[in-house]
């Protein structure tokens, strides 16, 4: 069967809380209602940011742990559950790698520039990057702007970055004004280069273009991550009621462009596929 698309849900992300939308979850018990509504909607994947008990950012590795057991307990037969390492200008690298050993997700995303800010840092994120491939964690290496995918293929080249086991996020409309992203933000990204070397790749979107953005990914053969992390907004130009409403936008447009949507048991076998190439 041709590679389906995946659709991840971004549902919380770093910065933003309850004054910005009221579904946005920011405990265990919110994050369960959420992915429940968005299993059902099409999300095989769950990109998870953990809060502290002042509504913060957190890569304590206790909490972690307890967000993700809580939350694989509950639905690990119904989707891949990640975990991140962004930085948000608050962890440094070893803080980051701490979270993952300390937690062993199924799945992580990580900022390559920020494991990797400059050649000292080369030698240790390496080592973490092979160790993760080693325990088989599902990497995804976030990508902001085209100089982050030059290093990527280079790392790659230079065998400093296991080809085996990852995925890539290419990030839209992150550092552009009032962080508006658009279709044609795609273009900055080798996606021809991408695809001929057999690399799963997905996009995320901020800004009110999140559909049109991520409908130009699925067409060209990538994943999408959609939710309220990167944008609140409907197709109508509305506020959307819920993360699962955003999801499932993306699941109808996907079926309506003809394209077949993963379920979590798909996804598990691209994961394990991607560890063998």
């Amino acid at each position: 069967m041709q590679k389906g698309r995946t659709i991840i849900v971004a549902p919380n992300g770093a910065r933003r809380g309850k004054d910005d939308h009221q579904q946005l979850p920011m405990t265990i018990e919110d994050m369960a209602t959420c992915l429940a509504q968005c299993k059902g909607a099409g999300a095989a994947m769950a990109h998870m940011h953990i809060r502290d008990g002042q509504g913060k950012h957190s890569l304590d590795v206790g909490l972690n742990r307890e967000w993700l057991v809580e939350t694989r307990a509950r639905f690990d037969s119904d989707m891949v559950i990640q975990l991140t390492t962004e930085a948000v200008g608050l962890y440094q690298p070893e803080e980051q790698m701490a979270l993952v050993r300390g937690t062993e997700p199924e799945a992580v995303s990580l900022a390559l520039r920020e494991l990797r800010p400059n050649a000292a840092f080369e030698k240790d994120a390496s080592r973490f990057f092979y160790e993760l491939n080693e325990r088989r964690i599902y990497v995804q290496y976030i990508l902001y702007d085209a100089a982050d995918l030059s290093l990527y293929f280079q790392m790659v080249n230079d065998k400093t970055l296991p080809n085996s086991g990852h995925h890539l996020l290419l990030v839209l409309g992150k550092y552009k004004k009032d962080m508006l992203s658009a279709p044609t933000d795609l273009l900055e990204f080798d996606i021809k280069r991408i695809t001929s070397e057999g690399i799963s790749w997905a996009t995320c979107a901020f800004g009110e273009h999140e559909h049109q953005c991520l409908s130009a990914a699925m067409s060209l053969g990538g994943d999408v991550r959609v939710g309220f992390e990167n944008n609140l907004m409907n197709l109508m130009g509305q506020c959307a009621d819920n993360n699962a409403e955003l999801v499932q936008q993306i699941a109808v447009m996907s079926q309506n462009m003809g394209l077949y949507i993963n379920s979590a048991e798909d996804l598990r076998k691209n994961i394990s596929c991607s560890f063998e190439s």
